[in-house]
């Protein structure tokens, strides 16, 4: 893929339109259409939308990756087992 070909940038996207409706919250608080409780209360609702979608995307993407102890299996399915051999020590 070449420089100048566009490549999917969802971070980027995600905070532009974060920060574009952060803007738009001040600039309507600094006009006076909003009191300034409103641009707070507004704000902080788009801060925690941000919050609990992140948190969100990180646990979906994490929870594939980890292995449960109570019952471990490979990417296949099988149980995982403990190694019998004497000697072995971790």
């Amino acid at each position: 893929m070449s420089a100048t070909e566009s490549r999917p940038r969802p971070l980027r996207t995600i905070a532009s339109i974060v920060g574009g409706l952060t803007a738009l919250v001040s600039g309507l608080v600094g006009s006076g259409l909003l009191s300034t409780d409103q641009g707070s209360a507004i704000t902080g609702v788009i801060n925690a939308v941000v919050v609990l979608l992140g948190t969100l995307g990180f646990v979906l993407s994490a929870e594939r990756k980890v292995t449960p102890l109570s019952d471990p299996r490979d990417s296949a399915g099988r149980a995982l087992v403990p190694s019998e051999r004497e000697g072995d020590t971790w």
